[in-house]
């Protein structure tokens, strides 16, 4: 009997495993630009660029805004002036790469040129307008 129930509870653990979603979507692994970490800077989802440009490019992006150029990069819309808000760009290439907003409520930075992208994440990026 012991043998039984043992073999029936085997089989449901079994069934319940093959039964759910083979895996969640993946997300798409994450480079760090530097190592060790400085800035935070990192690049995911890059499509038709080396990691290494796409790095250079974030880093070079990273650099010029801390330079006290973030208000020329991005501002936020707010309904009053403590409201927390929605960020825009303000700027739109960044060394010939096109820059974008994807996605709600905060955006996901991409940098664009024809085929090629990557976004960018780390200290500054998803942009917050708390």
């Amino acid at each position: 009997m012991r043998t039984a129930l043992t073999a029936a509870l085997a089989a449901a653990a079994l069934a319940s495993v093959l039964a759910s979603p083979a895996s969640a979507p993946a997300m798409p692994p994450v480079h760090e630009c530097q190592k060790p970490v400085v800035t935070g800077v990192e690049v995911y989802d890059v499509k038709g660029v080396p990691i290494k440009r796409a790095c250079e490019l974030a880093l070079a992006l990273f650099k010029w805004e801390n330079a006290g150029h973030w208000t020329a990069l991005y501002g936020c819309r707010r309904a009053s002036r403590n409201a927390a808000g929605y960020p825009f760009l303000r700027l739109h290439s960044f060394h010939g790469w096109r820059l974008a907003l994807r996605g709600r409520p905060y955006g996901e930075f991409e940098m664009s040129r024809d085929r090629r992208s990557f976004f960018v994440t780390g200290t500054d990026f998803p942009l917050n307008c708390t």
